[in-house]
């Protein structure tokens, strides 16, 4: 007998020895690769071909990043990274290399030394999407510039002015260029060959001098260097921009090699977030860094007269490096996958490049791979967890097996222990499915709107009784100040939702004297926002936990018991007790659990907050697209009044005008200019907000509108109606709103008018109608339309039939929004005989919002 049980116990620790150990293993292969600090020293290994990473200094990997040019302020925001520190905070020391080497003539391509492990990260643009297709492997990681710095000058400001016309001239192109590449899409989307004009294979730079002795009628540019030169000579140039004529390439953008983004990408995410920073520092102190620049990098041994003319260059440079960047009106290193892939299928169609690339796959994404990484240690643990549990399961039946076959004589201990479980669990699981919520809503003030069912039965008054209480009245005074500060923070936006234990009284029962006069509770208080009542309400959750506090003791002894059977078994087997309730299997799966729950806690915030922050951006993207286009219509209304004052006040200067013609050019010179005053005035009442909503009628709004681009549809030769406006009832709102969604509705169908072949109508129609108490506005013209494929997409965010006339996606969505929240009603794409029409039905009375 004894030396059975001697076995069974030699079983019984080889088992857990086992079980140790695979938790073990399980748990350290599940740590997550992001879960190393950023200050931690770690020995990056080798990536691919690349050296491995020494730390010159403690705590500090060593990196390459390969610029595509020579030391200037296109570069700016990685030298302000690590002047400033930010790659040093990061745990990085970076190495940054220009592309001219005195080891050899030729500029060194950044890809080339990305993917040949030279340089751990490297400056590109459309060269990436090249590179690709010839079976590199690199991730773009920041689109520092937001359009391509790539221009062409030209001396004939006559010229130039269409792509055709571009064409005609004899052009400076190199074959291979890449700043030949724009120039391809340029004449393709026209229809022109890329190849039609002719190429000079040369070597050399393109300078001013070409255009001022004529050998060239255009040359190529980068980042104003030509036009640099031409404002330092007084020669006048003209800057053709393929941007402004539908060819959107990305410039600037910043990529490494699919192998360290996939083997390290923390790496690559501390070293983006530091050179992200080290851009809004340079693009907020141009002069600092361009000062920094000539002196460390470009000219430290020059003269003074040499450092002053390469800072006065890099200034210029800053400012060009600024609007390409859009900052900061577009966040710093943003990238488009929908840009990408445009710019990929018009390189595809000029043959450069075989296949569109998989975009998804090409654009790093930190977050999406710590929730990968996140994932499969949640999966992992799955398994742990299952594993564990066959592993118990199956000791435990051999266990209990041979325990029956040893110790028959505690069979009677252990049926009881059984029972005593069985009832226990039940007790806990009766608690779990009656513990109902007591939900109660109150406003500002405490005073209660709603309350369930639940929370009457707890308090004990009828849910008419509790709708003309304050909620202050069922708390306990020693309870009502317990969550001062935190409700504070919750009113005040600091956070969204806390839990607090409170007191809460209950209605005094005559026939039941007996009956306590309070319960306890836990309360979860969070905010809710009631469109009805246009206010923020409080909404709290109370579980009644006074049978918990009361049965805590009884747990307790019944746990003591549990115990002491326990300890008796162990006693009686060897004097080892096996306690799974404290044993390290249970407590380290249960703080690696805990750890995953605190880090989905902390993803979901962070998530929220970037919502909110991407929400004001768009806003704010889609007010300063709605500016844009104002402008521009209030440009073209003055040029004509400034051209004909031009001609008044030449003809003034003629000697031997009498005094009446001198009157008359007064007069008319005088109409001229309160006629662009009043056009100002027209601009400033439409950007204006109100702060007041008020009545107003439709023909108002546009009349208004009809204002401000009379210019733009008497140049394009269209013609705007209206029907039955003036009969329509006013409406009560914020008209300026509304006047915004038809500036945009009718600037959109002039846009489309522009594409009328000649011989078609150019016509736009504004008809209202009244049903009731509802009115319905149409706006249609003759234009081309909207194909049937893009129907159930014109109202998406970033969404644009408008690209190659710089569409931003913005004004429709941002166009339905204030109608439906504003105005409290809807705008809809509508079918049309010929061309488009949307309608917007709103009511009479309006829904005013903010």
């Amino acid at each position: 007998m004894t030396k059975r049980f001697n076995r069974l116990r030699f079983s019984i620790s080889v088992l857990f020895s086992l079980i140790f150990a695979l938790l073990f293993a399980l748990g350290w292969s599940c740590l997550p690769a992001f879960a190393t600090a950023p200050d931690t020293e770690v020995d990056e290994g080798t990536i691919g071909s690349a050296p491995s990473y020494t730390h010159s200094q403690p705590g500090l990997t060593e990196l390459v990043l390969q610029l595509r040019w020579d030391h200037q302020f296109q570069f700016a925001g990685y030298y302000a990274a690590q002047w400033m520190g930010y790659y040093e905070e990061e745990g990085l020391n970076v190495d940054i290399r220009s592309a001219f080497t005195a080891q050899s003539p030729d500029i060194l391509d950044a890809a080339l030394e990305v993917e040949e492990g030279r340089a751990d990260f490297g400056v590109g643009a459309a060269n990436l999407m090249m590179a690709q297709d010839d079976g590199m492997d690199l991730i773009l990681v920041a689109s520092i510039f937001q359009r391509s710095a790539v221009e062409y000058v030209t001396l004939l400001e006559d010229r130039g002015n269409t792509v055709f016309d571009l064409s005609q001239l004899h052009i400076a192109r190199r074959p291979g260029d890449l700043l030949d590449l724009e120039l391809q899409a340029l004449l393709a989307s026209e229809g022109i060959a890329p190849y039609a004009t002719r190429t000079t294979d040369i070597t050399r730079d393109f300078t001013l001098e070409d255009l001022i002795n004529k050998t060239f009628d255009v040359v190529p540019d980068f980042l104003g260097q030509i036009p640099y030169a031409a404002e330092k000579a007084g020669v006048p140039v003209k800057v053709i921009r393929p941007a402004e004529h539908g060819i959107d390439f990305y410039g600037d953008t910043l990529f490494t090699s699919g192998k360290l983004a996939r083997s390290n990408p923390e790496l690559v995410e501390r070293f983006r977030r530091a050179s992200i920073k080290g851009w809004f520092y340079a693009l907020e102190h141009p002069m600092e860094i361009s000062e920094l620049i000539v002196t460390r990098l470009a000219a430290p041994d020059a003269a003074p007269e040499r450092q002053a003319a390469l800072l006065d260059f890099n200034l210029y440079q800053a400012g060009k490096v600024l609007e390409l960047t859009h900052y900061p009106i577009v966040e710093v290193g943003n990238i488009n996958p929908f840009r990408w892939i445009k710019m990929a299928e018009a390189m595809k169609s000029l043959g450069m490049i075989e296949e569109v690339p998989d975009l998804d796959a090409m654009i790093f994404d930190y977050d999406q791979v710590k929730m990968t990484q996140l994932e499969n240690t949640r999966k992992n643990l799955a398994y742990a967890f299952l594993i564990l549990t066959a592993l118990i399961t199956f000791f435990f039946v051999v266990y209990l097996k041979r325990r029956n076959t040893l110790l028959l004589k505690e069979i009677d201990d252990r049926q009881l222990a059984e029972r005593q479980l069985v009832l226990s669990n039940a007790r806990y699981e009766t608690i779990f499915r009656s513990s109902v919520l007591g939900i109660t809503v109150t406003d500002s003030e405490g005073n209660i709107r709603h309350v369930n069912d639940a929370w009457c039965s707890m308090t004990g008054y009828t849910a008419d009784e509790l709708s003309g209480m304050n909620i202050n009245q069922l708390i306990a005074a020693d309870s009502r100040d317990l969550d001062a500060g935190l409700h504070r923070d919750l009113m005040e936006g600091r956070i969204s939702s806390y839990s607090m234990e409170k007191k809460y009284l209950r209605k005094p029962d005559p026939q039941n004297p007996d009956q306590e006069d309070h319960f306890h509770g836990r309360m979860v208080l969070t905010c809710i926002w009631d469109s009805g009542a246009d206010a923020m309400l409080n909404m709290s959750m109370v579980t009644d936990i006074t049978k918990e506090v009361r049965d805590a003791q009884a747990v307790r002894r019944a746990e003591e018991r549990f115990r002491k059977i326990i300890g008796q078994v162990a006693q009686e087997i060897g004097g080892s007790a096996v306690s799974l309730v404290g044993s390290p299997v249970a407590g380290e799966l249960s703080m690696n659990l805990e750890e995953i729950n605190l880090e989905l806690e902390r993803l979901f915030t962070r998530e929220l907050e970037e919502n909110r922050r991407k929400d004001a951006l768009i806003r704010y993207q889609g007010r300063m697209a709605a500016m844009g286009e104002m402008i521009g219509s209030i440009a073209h209304q003055w040029r004509q009044p400034l051209h004909t004052l031009r001609l008044v006040l030449m003809n003034l200067r003629d000697p031997g005008n009498d005094p009446d013609y001198v009157e008359s050019c007064y007069l008319k010179a005088n109409a001229l200019i309160r006629r662009m005053s009043e056009t100002i005035d027209d601009f400033r009442y439409f950007s204006n907000p109100r702060t007041e909503p008020r009545a107003f009628t439709v023909a108002e709004s546009v009349r208004l509108v009809q204002g401000l681009v009379d210019e733009q549809l008497r140049v394009s030769g269209i013609t705007l109606s209206t029907e039955n406006l003036e009969s329509l009832q006013p409406m009560v709102g914020f008209d300026n709103q509304f006047s915004h969604v038809l500036f945009n509705l009718i600037s959109n169908a002039i846009d489309a008018l522009k594409h009328n072949p000649p011989g078609k109508p150019r016509t736009i129609r504004v008809a209202g109608e009244q049903r009731e108490m509802l009115l319905t506005v149409r706006i249609e013209d003759s234009g081309p339309g909207i194909p049937s494929t893009d129907a159930d997409s014109v109202f998406e965010m970033y969404y644009t039939t408008k690209e190659a006339q710089g569409g931003t996606g913005l004004g429709l969505p941002m166009a339905r929004s204030i109608i439906e929240t504003a105005f409290g009603g809807r705008l809809t794409l509508v079918p049309a005989e010929a061309g488009c029409a949307f309608e917007i039905e709103v009511p009479v009375s309006g829904k005013v919002g903010e």
